[in-house]
């Protein structure tokens, strides 16, 4: 909530604000709860100017209602499927990543979950002419790669890089690769949980008889990265819903622990059923449980037998059954399909 300043309304001179805050009133919410003939009491104004400040602060800075069939076909009008290219992804989350949404991808170390992400952002930027803004943060980004999976589909340089000569480019989709680079300094690389993490920590060191200020530290230090973890989330849901794009992050699944494996967490549902699917229930994504539902849909990606050929399962999602999954390969072309989806 807004705090009370002069700027807001001319009537609010230092003085007035002055005699507010010596009774407890700072912000517009508290001057809009206040009694109207305490403030003149307060304040020393009269009844209109009381009013004139109300209305103004009213004005400026309450949401005001909106028809529901209004907002219904705004969002009708900016929503929008974005094909991935890869024809058994596609088939297997409804067409491709619905604006609004943020997804996610994790796996394991290795899995392709960068490989993916390169072929998607090719494909919808060559095919569908819309800018991809691709965030880097392992620092390994390979112009080259994109280049490859580009021209095994017979693209060329002159066609790839062309841009309208009116410039006008729109962005439908940010891939953010990755995650754990961001919070892992903060978290710890081996431990998942952000709150577990910061007991486990007092724990060692109280045990080493370490000071008390480094304890103090380390706790700081801690619930800096989920305070960061918190902001971010909030400003990517902030992005999708105003701007209508997709959010493709990138995070990677941890293997669990015995005594953390345990039934009654419902959020990985991925069952086995022939020797070449995943077993969600003994990975899990990392950076802890706060940022398990922050994605709208999770999808894990795994190696199957060493190979080239991953399989795809929806590991969460607000939309789509956790039992769908598709098989893809990677080769010189990046992802492309394999069986089909289930």
């Amino acid at each position: 909530m807004a705090r009370l300043c002069t700027q807001m309304n001319p009537l609010l001179e230092e003085r007035v604000l002055k005699r507010l805050h010596q009774r407890k009133i700072f912000t517009i919410v508290d001057i809009l709860q206040e009694n109207a003939d305490k403030l003149i009491q307060i304040t020393k104004l009269s009844y209109k100017e009381i009013l004139q400040i109300r209305q103004n602060i009213i004005a400026n800075y309450s949401a005001f209602p909106v028809k529901g069939i209004d907002a219904y076909n705004e969002i009708l009008s900016n929503t929008a499927l974005i094909p991935s290219g890869i024809e058994s992804l596609d088939a297997m989350i409804g067409g491709g990543f619905l604006t609004g949404k943020i997804y996610e991808v994790c796996g394991s170390s290795g899995s392709g979950k960068t490989q993916l992400c390169l072929t998607v952002s090719a494909h919808i930027a060559h095919d569908f002419k819309q800018e991809v803004h691709y965030i880097d943060t392992k620092t390994d980004f390979s112009g080259k790669r994109v280049q490859e999976v580009l021209e095994s589909k017979g693209y060329h340089d002159e066609t790839s890089l062309h841009h309208d000569q009116d410039g006008h480019h729109s962005v439908r989709i940010i891939i953010l690769d990755s995650l754990p680079a961001l919070f892992f300094p903060f978290l710890g690389k081996n431990l998942n949980d952000g709150k577990i993490s910061l007991f486990f920590h007092c724990k060692r060191m109280s045990t080493y008889e370490l000071p008390s200020y480094t304890v103090l530290y380390v706790m700081i230090h801690l619930l800096s990265g989920l305070t960061l973890m918190n902001q971010m989330a909030n400003t990517m849901k902030y992005i999708v819903t105003e701007y209508h794009v997709t959010f493709l992050v990138v995070n990677l699944a941890m293997q669990l622990l015995e005594e953390e494996n345990v039934a009654g967490d419902g959020s990985n549902e991925c069952i086995p059923q022939d020797g070449n699917l995943v077993i969600c229930d003994t990975m899990k994504p990392a950076l802890g449980k706060y940022w398990l539902d922050i994605p709208c849909t999770r999808l894990f990606i795994h190696k199957i037998n060493s190979t080239e050929r991953r399989q795809i399962a929806v590991m969460k999602s607000t939309s789509l059954s956790t039992k769908k999954r598709c098989k893809v390969l990677i080769n010189q072309k990046g992802v492309i399909s394999a069986l089909g989806s289930e």
